[in-house]
This record gives C-alpha cells, sequence and structure tokens, in this order.
C-alpha cells in the first residue's frame, strides 16, 4: 500500500489491535503527518464486531481532536476514503522510547536519562494527564512509546486507543491486559473495569523510575538511589509511592504527584548547585576520564552508506547505540563559535544551525556557509558518526551539574553526512551520547565541521 486517501504513505509508525499507523505526506505542502487507520485485527472483528470498533475508533479520534493541551497531540481530521476509516494527526521525530533506547523486549536495560530532563518530561507527561482527567478520560496506556517530543523537547501523549471516558466498561472484556506489559498498573489486569485515573498516574512513575535507572521496577521495586547514585532517599519515597500496587497508596492526582516531584527537585538542584561551588568541583569525574582513551588512528572522515547492519562495527558502539570507548580530546576555542580539537585536527561550529532542518536543507546550510567562507575556511562540510561520536563525555555516576560543554546546548540532535538508505541518515544524539537514523525528511540541527 502506497497511499491512503490522498496521502502518500512514507512509513509504517506502528501497529495494534485496532489499526496502524502510518507517517504520511501531506499533498501539495509536502508536510509530514501521522495517520492512524481502523485495520483491527480479525480475532477482535469476530469478538466485537466492526459497526462497535467504528464507533470506538470514531470516538478516539473525537477525545483526542477536543483536548486543547500542549501536551496531548492534536487530530487535524477525521476522514474515510475507499471504505477505510482514518484520522490525521500531528507528527513528532522524537519518543521517549527512542531516547531510552527501549527496544520491543521492554525488559532489557536502557539508557538512563538525566534527572533534570527525566523530571521535564514525566512533568509535561502529567499536565497532560491532568487535562485528560479534567475531561473524565482515562488514557491507560501511558508508555515510552507513546510519548512524543516537540522540537523544543515539550512531551505530548498520543495514542488513545485504549482510552475511555470514566464510567464505561472496558471494550475489550474480562482478564484481559489493557494496557502494556510492565507499564500497566495492577488493576488494569486484575479488574479493568475498576481502574480509574491513578492507573495512569501508576504508568506515570513506572516511566520515571525507568528514565533515571535504566530498569524496570521488579515486583518488590528496588529503590531508585540503589541504581542512580545521584538520588537520595527522597526520590525513593516519591518514585516508589507512585508505583505503588495499591492505588489508594500512590498520589491521588496527577497535580499532587507534579507538586512533589517539583518540590523534591527543586531540592536535589540546589545541592546540586551548592556543590559545584566547592574548590574540587573539577566539572568531570574520575571514573569519566578513566574511561577514555587516546586516539590510535585518524577518524574515518569520509562520509558513506552505512547500512544497518554495519553500523555498529563501523561506528564502534554497543547495544545502547553509545560508543564502546571515548576520545581524550582537548578542545579550545580558536575565534567566535568555532572551536578547534587538537586531538582529531578538527574545527567544529561552536553551535551550528539555529533551527532543526531537513536533509535537503541541512546540505543547503553547509553550502551557504562555505559561500560566505565561514572563519575564513570553505571546505566545511558534514561530519561523519565517528567523527560526532568524538565529542561525547563518558556517560557520568551522577548528573554532572559542574561540566559546562563548550559546545551550545542548543543543537542536541544532529545530522551526519552517513547515509543508512536513499531515504534515512544517521544522526548523533550529543546529549544522550547515541546513534539512530533518522527519516531524511525529519528534522535535526547542522553542526559543520572542517579539517585542517
Amino acid at each position: 500500500m502506497k497511499s491512503i486517501g490522498r496521502y502518500e504513505i512514507r512509513a509504517m509508525l506502528g501497529q495494534g489491535g485496532m489499526g496502524r499507523v502510518y507517517k504520511v505526506i501531506i499533498p501539495g505542502i509536502h508536510k509530514i503527518a501521522a495517520v492512524k487507520s481502523l485495520e483491527p485485527s480479525p480475532k477482535l472483528v469476530e469478538k466485537m464486531g466492526m459497526n462497535r470498533l467504528r464507533e470506538q475508533f470514531i470516538q478516539e479520534a473525537s477525545i483526542i481532536a477536543n483536548i486543547r493541551h500542549p501536551n496531548v497531540v492534536e487530530v487535524w481530521s477525521l476522514e474515510e476514503t475507499d471504505g477505510r476509516l482514518f484520522y490525521v494527526m500531528e507528527y513528532f521525530c522524537h519518543n521517549l522510547g527512542t531516547l531510552i533506547g527501549e527496544a520491543y523486549w521492554a525488559d532489557s536495560s536502557t539508557r538512563v536519562v538525566r534527572v533534570e530532563k527525566a523530571v521535564k518530561a514525566i512533568l509535561d507527561v502529567l499536565q497532560g494527564l491532568s487535562r485528560l482527567h479534567h475531561e473524565g478520560i482515562l488514557h491507560q496506556d501511558i508508555k515510552p512509546f507513546n510519548i512524543m517530543f516537540t522540537d523544543s523537547e515539550t512531551a505530548k501523549i498520543v495514542d488513545f486507543g485504549l482510552s475511555r471516558k470514566r464510567g464505561e466498561s472496558s471494550a475489550e472484556g474480562e482478564g484481559i491486559l489493557i494496557g502494556t506489559k510492565f507499564y500497566a498498573a495492577p488493576e488494569q489486569i486484575t479488574a479493568p473495569d475498576d481502574a480509574d485515573h491513578r492507573a495512569d498516574l501508576y504508568s506515570a512513575g513506572v516511566m520515571l523510575y525507568r528514565m533515571v535507572t535504566g530498569r524496570l521496577p521488579k515486583p518488590i521495586p528496588e529503590p531508585p538511589s540503589h541504581l542512580n547514585p545521584d538520588l537520595t532517599s527522597l526520590w525513593d519515597r516519591l518514585i516508589l509511592k507512585s508505583i505503588d500496587p495499591a492505588p489508594d497508596q500512590r498520589f491521588q492526582d496527577a497535580e499532587k504527584m507534579s507538586m512533589a516531584i517539583r518540590e523534591i527537585y527543586a531540592r536535589y538542584r540546589k545541592n546540586k548547585e551548592m556543590a559545584c561551588t566547592l574548590p574540587d568541583a573539577s566539572g568531570k569525574s574520575a571514573e569519566s576520564e578513566q574511561a577514555r582513551t587516546h586516539l590510535t588512528a585518524p577518524l574515518r572522515s569520509k562520509a558513506g552508506r552505512i547500512l544497518a547492519k554495519q553500523g555498529k562495527s563501523v561506528f564502534g558502539i554497543n547495544d545502547l547505540y553509545r560508543p564502546m570507548t571515548y576520545i581524550q580530546n582537548r578542545i579550545d576555542a580558536i575565534q567566535d563559535d568555532l572551536l578547534m580539537d587538537h586531538t582529531t585536527g578538527l574545527i567544529w561550529q561552536g553551535s551550528g544551525s539555529p533551527y532543526p532542518v531537513s536533509w535537503d536543507q541541512t546540505l543547503e546550510y553547509v553550502q551557504q556557509i562555505n559561500e560566505k567562507k565561514m572563519g575564513g575556511y570553505d571546505r566545511w562540510r558534514l561530519p561523519t558518526v565517528n567523527e560526532l561520536l568524538s565529542l561525547l563525555n563518558p556517560p557520568p555516576p551522577g548528573e554532572d551539574f559542574c561540566f559546562q560543554s563548550p559546545f551550545s546546548s542548543v543543537q542536541k540532535w544532529i545530522w551526519s553526512g552517513d547515509t543508512r538508505s536513499d531515504r534515512a541518515s544517521w544522526v548523533v544524539n550529543l546529549e544522550m551520547g547515541f546513534v539512530m537514523s533518522g527519516d531524511v525528511m525529519d528534522f535535526f540541527y547542522v553542526r559543520a565541521v572542517c579539517s585542517l
């Protein structure tokens, strides 16, 4: 299938029992959007009937379309063409599942998110849930892949396929899991019709635990501070309360949970800032320094087509797509917004493109700075993945508040010159320190490089 209605299908983003979600191109304006199509499984049709599934699908679209909130995805239209029912909604390049490196086997370890970033994300999710719960809507499937990020890193809740109004019965029936394993609250399994808004808060708590520890909580959860030395017992109490098996023992609404997180994070940040004023606050931990190695061979500088199966070996990355080794580099400012790495002999933009751009716009950007001879150079190019990885610091054992990078913190997702296919190129997340591929129609930043 190459199209759905008037929309050209770019890729399939996911599928569930009710249907599939596609990445599409809106004709005329060439804008990317997401389309969810009603394509239920035969078993679900047999159990519920197509008429009821259509009603539920239309209700799902209506639920989202009538919620106006910055932390809830927008639905633009409900359409039907040639008997196919679907709705069109906004699309974003990033989601929490990709950010942490969650795989289909979700119980594998994931990348740990800095406390500051985890708090920002979970507060956005809680604000979105507060809005939904105000309308009596239960999401029932809060999980990392259902949390998207805008270019400005605002989190948005998506996928309302399992949502229902408070008081409505679950459509799937008794004894069937409503939600996603690992993230669903216990009552969503034992008594789905009795589950209320506190089940969504439980799922948010599991996501917070996951982000700051890199693990899912066990049946008897290990205190997060035992897994992340940056946390204290205050975080333990808060996070363990949010995932208590008993709904009455959890936070009773999203606002109360948000207030508790803000209060503890304010203390956390104050203590971190005070620690940075101490004489021995060098900004880099001994563990981080020990994890670095000297450059033993020139970095791969010629961009090329690197297939998915070649990525790990060519880039030298592990299962979480992070570097196996980190280079001991020495970076100095040489002029306004230009930095030189004396170890690799590379000159870098300190910032780069002011806005995220598509692949075609990326190539235009590099051409423009060469025409202007930025900094007196006209050999600017897109860096290879290996060159971008040379800028990374080893993940510290805790949040590295004191360390100030010489590079701009705005440009986090950076295009490399390496392509994966005609429609995808490799991207490096400099904040979380990992490699991924992105559609050439997606939007990331540019940070150009110049070899001496």
